[in-house]
């Protein structure tokens, strides 16, 4: 008998869920941290990063032109113009926190 599984986030996030409720269920705390901490990167609430380049690799890149000149080079136009706009700081007229949604839900308020 063949059969296709599907595979997707909601599901892959479900089974996170039933095993963080297992180990919790065992008293397996780091089982279950595991399982939130997994769940979390999925959704992108947690990211990992990694440091790249040797020590003094970014030394000599003294201002964001050259910065992002850098990063044109290495991984094209769009990301440049991506980190571009990251960094550049808003002006005193514009209203930082108004891009900030409200909490929709009511356990934060």
């Amino acid at each position: 008998m063949t059969y296709k599984t599907k595979i997707s986030l909601e599901s892959l996030l479900n089974d996170l869920a039933e095993d963080r409720q297992l180990a919790r269920s065992l008293g397996q705390a780091s089982a279950a941290i595991q399982a939130t901490q997994t769940a979390a990167k999925l959704v992108g609430l947690m990211v990992e990063r990694k440091e790249s380049g040797a020590p003094g690799d970014f030394a000599s890149l003294g201002t964001v032109d050259e910065i992002v000149a850098k990063v044109r080079s290495e991984l094209g136009e769009q990301a440049a113009l991506l980190l571009q706009g990251a960094l550049e700081k808003p002006g005193p007229e514009s209203d930082a926190q108004a891009d900030i949604p409200a909490p929709s839900s009511d356990v934060l308020n």
